[in-house]
């Protein structure tokens, strides 16, 4: 059994492998954060055995999901806590060289502390946020498609759609109703006689004076349901 875990267990001739002092954990993790961590490992990957780097800010943002102003605040927070080195290119034909700085025993500088939550919890906003509108964007996409289907399925051909226009007032409406309401307006339009009169359209669907009338035909609805209950 131990065999078998040896086989299954990585070693150092199994890839290509960079190196960082344990210290970088153990004593500066806490003050560079998980991104500054990140950052850091990002940097003795590409320096491998040379000490030195200079990958692009764009590379590095797009390969660990960051803004380029969050690289740029936790680069100053490693330059700060003595971690790396950043030579700036004055001629601008290349990038920034990284150098990644010998390890002292002298204590990481705390006041940064403070600085890599803010960032952290700003980071975190915008991951959420984006997050949100692309969850905002699928959803409209959904009701255009609940849209072309009931049309085809209550006429029987699949409707033009100005996903401009559409996408535009699908949104504007999401901020008040529901995906279910909005679902119940489309299918209440296209099997009324105002879509025989004014056609297979999402924004006029979706217009003010339809949802009012499609308020109006729910209570008229209520009312008469309340007139003439329904036994057994």
């Amino acid at each position: 059994m131990e065999e078998i875990i040896k086989k299954k267990i990585r070693g150092i001739e199994d890839g290509e492998w960079y190196w960082i002092s344990r210290d970088i954990l153990e004593k500066y993790a806490s003050k560079i954060g998980c991104i500054g961590l990140a950052i850091y490992n990002v940097y003795a990957s590409f320096a491998r055995d040379k000490g030195y780097a200079f990958p692009s800010q764009k590379k590095i943002a797009k390969l660990l999901k960051i803004s380029i102003p969050t690289l740029i605040k936790y680069n100053k927070i490693l330059e700060e806590n003595g971690l790396i080195k950043i030579e700036k290119d004055r001629e601008k034909q290349r990038t920034n060289t990284v150098y990644l700085l010998k390890m002292f025993k002298s204590t990481p500088k705390k006041d940064l502390v403070g600085d890599v939550k803010e960032i952290e919890t700003k980071e975190k906003n915008i991951k959420e946020n984006t997050i949100e509108v692309d969850d905002k964007s699928s959803l409209v996409k959904n009701i255009i498609s609940f849209f072309k289907y009931k049309t085809k399925e209550a006429k029987g051909y699949e409707p033009e759609i100005d996903f401009a226009k559409d996408g535009k007032i699908v949104k504007q409406r999401l901020k008040k109703y529901t995906r279910e309401e909005i679902e119940e307006m489309i299918d209440w339009y296209l099997h009324s006689s105002y879509s025989e009169k004014f056609g297979s359209s999402l924004s006029i669907c979706l217009s003010s004076n339809m949802i009012n009338l499609w308020k109006a035909s729910k209570k008229s609805s209520s009312y008469l349901d309340k007139l003439y209950p329904k036994y057994g």
